[in-house]
């Protein structure tokens, strides 16, 4: 089968996969929370270039390693001396005994020469605790990059919800607008009747006039807070996607604290780096330490006046060397001295900084976990006004229809329905906020959270 045919039998294929791709794209995609954060763990740009301090931390480890191990080194050279040097020799020397000094010309116009060194330390303190400390720095790069996903999963759940909260006042503001335009044309016709007053009618014109701002200003914010979600997520800003509804789950609360504030990742962070400012310390104190080292040199060196003499064998000659060298620390101006105190004040900062950690710690939790039982205590509060203020709102309506009520009692009511919405719309989404703080504070936000989900 000719290329030509096989490329037409192939157009359909090619054809059907373009269109699907491209409805994939133009249809929109509903995001709930979970959806939400395992996006934005995976397409998050920082997240991306944090997690390289990952493997900038492993390839340090494995330089700091590299000094364990032997240092092998090759070098050559060639030269040429266009004036040969000279030293002054007494005549006797010479066969001059009448001139006391004669310059005499020594070396030749080439010379090349190779040589391979071997070196490999034996007793250096200060290069194995260098191995230890890139060890421990690789441990506190992940715990950083467990800290930046912690808050990458902190933002998308805070954002969505509040997505969600601009969300229902849409949706409740809708409601309370089709309550208004409802109002209205009962009052219209009670105003041609000549029943309510024409200034009573234009107030309540200008409260639907005012409802339709309110949700004009709420459909602005929440694309706003769209465009910012998506960035979080990794997404282009022209992407299409709605956020799914799940606002009825009401979470029960979070069981922790105490040990549990102990596995923190920010307060885990200070422990690791107490730890490195310790190792730094032994360091120091390491560098008086003697280190020995043992070496091999071979050396091949040739010299020639003529270039066509540079292969022969009778003008070179070889040399190798084999032994040990110990380096003894005796003065260096007290740097050492004043790199030690300097980092035993550091070590005493980061000690009372994770001792404040901690008790940041304990505050985070008692305050996130009594706001998320008041906000499960709210929730029900909120709950039973908002079945009694629709209550209220029917019968108003009802009697205002029948002429019983007056138009300002229909309106109070209304606002008392909107008002009540509100506050459980929000009482909910304070619920699930509380819980997104509760789990961060308990350090269970990348655990218990997300197994929750």
């Amino acid at each position: 089968m000719s290329k030509r045919r096989r490329w037409f039998r192939s157009l359909p294929v090619l054809l059907l996969i373009g269109v699907l791709h491209t409805r994939a794209h133009s249809q929109t995609s509903s995001i709930d929370i979970k959806s939400a954060i395992d996006m934005a763990l995976a397409n998050n740009y920082s997240l991306k270039a944090d997690s390289l301090n990952n493997q900038i931390a492993n390839h340090r480890t494995r330089i700091a390693r590299a000094d364990l191990l032997p240092q092998i080194n090759f070098n050559s050279k060639a030269e040429y001396n266009p004036a040969l040097p000279s030293q002054m020799l007494p005549g006797n020397f010479v066969g001059q005994p009448d001139k006391d000094l004669i310059p005499v010309q020594f070396g030749t116009r080439y010379s090349m020469g190779s040589s391979i060194e071997a070196t490999q330390t034996i007793i250096r303190k200060t290069t194995r605790l260098q191995v230890e400390a890139a060890e421990l720095n690789t441990g506190i790069a992940q715990t950083r990059h467990l800290l930046s996903r912690e808050e990458l999963v902190y933002q998308v759940a805070t954002a969505y919800y509040d997505l969600l909260a601009t969300t229902e006042k849409i949706s409740t503001t809708n409601k309370d607008y089709a309550n208004i335009r409802e109002i209205e044309v009962i009052a219209k016709a009670q105003y041609e009747s000549g029943v309510l007053k024409r200034i009573d009618f234009e107030s309540l014109q200008i409260n639907a006039a005012n409802i339709q701002s309110q949700l004009n200003q709420s459909q602005t914010k929440y694309n706003q807070q769209l465009v910012f979600f998506k960035y979080l997520l990794g997404l282009p800003a022209n992407a299409s996607i709605t956020i799914a509804n799940d606002l009825t789950r009401i979470p029960a609360s979070v069981q922790g604290g105490g040990t549990k504030l102990w596995n923190r990742e920010d307060v885990h962070l200070y422990r690791q780096l107490i730890a490195s400012k310790e190792l730094e310390l032994k360091t120091i104190k390491a560098e008086k330490l003697p280190s020995l080292s043992a070496f091999f040199r071979f050396n091949y060196q040739s010299q020639f006046n003529q270039p066509s003499d540079a292969m022969k064998g009778d003008y070179g000659y070889k040399s190798s060397t084999v032994g040990i060298t110990t380096s003894i620390p005796l003065f260096d101006g007290n740097r050492r001295k004043n790199r030690l105190n300097l980092a035993q004040v550091e070590l005493q900062q980061l000690q009372f900084r994770n001792e404040q950690q901690q008790q940041l710690a304990t505050t985070e939790w008692i305050t996130a976990s009594e706001t998320l039982h008041n906000n499960l205590q709210q929730v029900q509060i909120t709950q039973q006004n908002l079945v009694l203020a629709e209550k209220v709102f029917a019968s108003r309506k009802a009697l205002y229809t029948e002429g019983v009520t007056t138009l300002i009692e229909l309106l109070d009511a209304e606002r008392e329905l909107s008002q009540s919405r509100n506050l459980h719309t929000q009482a909910v989404i304070n619920v699930q906020t509380s819980l997104v703080d509760a789990h961060k504070a308990n350090g269970t936000l990348l655990t218990e959270f997300l197994k929750s989900l």
